[in-house]
């Protein structure tokens, strides 16, 4: 009896090392007959990933966390167990996110061209420039911290709404109704302008109408026209006609080589101008200023006093000798 009691303690005991041992490896996720492959990735952040954390790709648990540690340059590294018989993509990036409602974290294993967000693929990037040792990393924001953004805009929303309807007061709901009682009364106003313009808009029509017929007419002469240059063609008119052009146009060209030989001429002469110009630009200036004889004539009156006094002196003198020419001449013979 006492031996069976033995016995039974003992399977007792051994069945819950077996058991302690098969939690523990069930618990640290081991498998045994086949290799697994660690990775690492690198994270500005991990949020609440710890280790033991699933890792899935496609939805689908391929291994867990393994460990996480601090790197250089506050980096931060996660050691990643996955099966060995998974085969990652071809540029394979990590994504942490909440998997549930009660703050679990995993990692998602994607392809780098799969994140849409902005702010993922810039998380991604200043990852991969780090290094390409370890898979590049981001996180996404947890349920609570999107819950806090919706409630700060919630909270905006409703500071809107309530100035909304600060601003929408009795005051305002009067201005909205004289407002609406202004634009029937301009409503009303320009169906009268339209009644009053409905005896202008058929003078137009009527204009149009004239304006049509006078175009038909104008058609039908421009089509005699043409009728009548194609019968001149047939004959010797349109040759005449080319014949004259062709004599004008030489007449034209031998005016042409005259205007050119002459403003060759001109341009030849052009030096010669610009001297007399100048000279006579000087001259002018020069008598303005009262220089030279010229000058001081146009300046001087007295010259002009006295030789209009030799003038008149000159006149006595011939008036005098017309009366007695024995006193202006004198002869004498020997």
């Amino acid at each position: 009896m006492r031996r069976a009691n033995e016995t039974l303690v003992g399977a007792a005991v051994l069945g819950a090392i077996v058991l302690l041992v098969v939690g523990s490896v069930w618990l640290s996720q081991r498998r045994f007959g086949r290799d697994d492959q660690v990775l690492e990735a690198r994270f500005r952040t991990i949020g609440g990933l710890n280790a033991g954390s699933p890792v899935l790709m496609r939805g689908v648990r391929i291994g867990r966390v393994e460990g996480v540690s601090l790197g250089a340059q506050n980096w931060v590294n996660v050691a990643i167990r996955l099966r060995g018989d998974v085969r990652l993509p071809e540029r394979p990036v990590a994504i942490i996110s909440s998997t549930t409602l009660f703050g679990d974290w995993g990692v998602d294993i994607q392809n780098a061209d799969q994140p849409d967000d902005p702010e993922v693929r810039r998380q991604l990037a200043e990852a991969e420039a780090v290094g390409r040792d370890r898979l590049p990393g981001a996180t996404l924001p947890d349920i609570g911290q999107l819950t806090a953004q919706a409630g700060r805009i919630a909270g905006d929303i409703a500071t809107l709404s309530a100035r909304v309807q600060d601003a929408f007061d009795t005051s305002s709901a009067r201005r909205l109704r004289l407002a609406f009682a202004d634009l029937s009364a301009l409503s009303r106003r320009l169906s009268r302008i339209a009644a009053g313009q409905e005896t202008t808009l058929a003078v137009i029509g009527d204009n149009l109408e004239i304006g049509t017929a006078s175009l038909e007419r104008t058609a039908a002469a421009l089509e005699r026209t043409v009728r009548r240059a194609d019968s001149a063609s047939s004959g010797d008119q349109l040759r005449r006609i080319f014949s004259n052009t062709d004599s004008v146009a030489q007449d034209l060209r031998t005016i042409a080589n005259n205007l050119r030989s002459f403003s060759a001429a001109a341009a030849t002469q052009q030096e010669a101008m610009v001297r007399i110009l100048a000279n006579l630009d000087s001259s002018v200036q020069r008598m303005q200023e009262g220089r030279g004889t010229l000058g001081m004539l146009s300046r001087d009156s007295s010259l002009y006093v006295e030789a209009l006094g030799v003038v008149r002196e000159m006149r006595r003198f011939l008036a005098q000798c017309r009366e007695n020419p024995r006193s202006c001449f004198s002869f004498s013979v020997f």
